[in-house]
């Protein structure tokens, strides 16, 4: 364990540093070092990956086997080691935040706060609060406030009633997993935003992300009608209503740090010409880094600067596991994509799509509807979309503009976040909950997932006025 923590650690940092030497400054010997030690970063961890990246690294590595049928091979090797290496630095950078986060006492008391509401206003805090805390801390999100809902729901909590304890764990547990599925569409720290920027042309997130904010903003508020109608909205007697009050000010500071954050990156991406998805990564270990400092500044500036070595020696070696199983699903997705997009060729699409007989709105609803339903059977939204995205080049020649394509297979890996029992969402919400994916995902969650759909097809039917 020891010696492979001694190899992992570097080659990440590796793949970190080859691949912005490669973005800033045009070396491209480094996109080569960075897909080595990327290729050396999976091979070590390989016998402990989850069973989908081991399969998404496995259908990667065959799709290169078909390299020589390609128009220009080495092109289109650099295209899957450029992408690969890309999204795997965006993970990486993106893990200070999260390690920043688990070690805030800020972060443990918003959870707090939201978790305890009265059950009318709940459920929306808690969706909306675990929307916001996925900015930072992606899947650990669910872990925190998983964690506190099943600490906090306890039968002594419900004063004796199974039926209660039963019904609040469902509820919240469905409106943090709604919540979370939700990033895709709010977040410039998503890496559905990073893959849709980087695969589709012309696509700016001034035109998508507040659109999808707006989208998200609603498929949380069905949510959370739906929540209102189908559950009880009075106390069952002789039950006492929980009047404690909590302080709102932690969640002032943290909605101010994520204000801070994305600021830095909007800022950075507008007084340069890095695209926003490069400034997230140079941005995100800053900001993680001078978070973690901060934590301990009662220490003052000696004492906080010790704490902060040793914090980062012992917590950085913790993110390989979450970050293994993470970075070999985005190199995988991102290096079979683009073999994909080399091997096949615009006409051939075009006339694949003229076989089925669609174009343009009934085309994008048919593409959010196979993302879904390959979900179901276990293929990962990160694959599906890239696979649609790099196939409908470009959007003009299938009826489609480049933010009504990105709006709606945005929409389409949120409702397969919510709806696939083998996302690792829905594992971590019905691990917590204690039910399996598939209850949580097929029983609990499938009137959610059929209103959304007719809502996101009207709504999308709308838009294409727009856009």
């Amino acid at each position: 364990m020891a010696f492979e923590r001694s190899l992992t650690l570097p080659l990440l940092a590796l793949v970190l540093t080859a691949t912005l030497l490669y973005q800033l400054a045009g070396i491209e010997s480094a996109l080569w070092i960075a897909g080595a030690a990327l290729i050396a970063f999976v091979a070590i961890r390989w016998p402990r990956l989850p069973r989908s990246p081991r399969i998404l690294v496995g259908l990667a590595l065959f799709s290169g086997l078909f390299l020589p049928w390609a128009e220009n091979p080495w092109a289109v090797l650099r295209t899957a080691f450029d992408r690969a290496g890309y999204f795997s630095t965006f993970l990486i950078a993106l893990s200070f935040l999260r390690l920043a986060a688990q070690r805030s006492r800020m972060v443990r008391r918003c959870g707090a706060l939201a978790v305890n509401q009265p059950p009318g206003r709940r459920y929306g805090i808690l969706s909306y609060t675990t929307a916001l805390f996925g900015l930072i801390l992606n899947f650990g999100v669910l872990h925190l406030l998983g964690l506190m809902v099943s600490r906090g729901n306890t039968l002594a909590a419900a004063q004796g009633n199974v039926s209660v304890m039963r019904t609040r764990q469902r509820r919240m547990s469905l409106a943090m997993l709604r919540g979370f599925a939700a990033l895709p569409m709010t977040s410039p720290f998503s890496i559905t935003l990073a893959l849709l920027l980087t695969i589709i042309p012309g696509l700016r997130w001034q035109d998508i992300l507040p659109i999808g904010f707006v989208t998200a903003a609603l498929l949380i508020l069905i949510g959370w009608i739906q929540d209102f109608r189908h559950n009880p909205r009075r106390l069952p007697p002789g039950m006492v209503a929980n009047t404690s009050q909590t302080s709102w000010r932690p969640a002032f500071q943290l909605v101010s740090l994520i204000g801070l954050l994305t600021s830095a990156a909007f800022l950075l991406e507008t007084q340069t010409n890095l695209s926003l998805t490069l400034s997230v990564i140079l941005t995100s270990p800053l900001v993680g880094i001078g978070w973690l400092a901060w934590q301990g500044n009662r220490a003052g500036l000696k004492g906080a600067t010790v704490l902060l070595g040793r914090r980062l020696k012992t917590d950085i070696p913790n993110q390989v596991a979450p970050l293994s199983g993470e970075v070999s699903l985005l190199a995988g997705a991102g290096f079979l994509g683009a073999i994909i997009t080399g091997l096949v060729t615009e006409s051939q699409v075009v006339w694949l799509v003229s076989l089925l007989h669609l174009d343009g709105y009934f085309l994008l609803i048919a593409a959010m509807i196979l993302t879904v339903a390959l979900g179901q059977v276990g293929f990962n939204p990160i694959v599906s979309v890239t696979l649609l995205a790099s196939a409908l080049q470009p959007v003009t020649a299938f009826g489609l503009t480049h933010e009504l394509l990105a709006l709606g297979l945005m929409s389409a890996w949120c409702l397969t976040v919510n709806s696939s029992p083998f996302t690792i969402s829905v594992s971590i919400v019905g691990y917590l909950s204690q039910v399996s994916p598939r209850h949580l995902a097929w029983n609990w969650n499938r009137r959610y997932l059929l209103v959304s759909f007719l809502f996101l097809c009207v709504w999308l039917f709308g838009l294409q006025w727009l856009y």
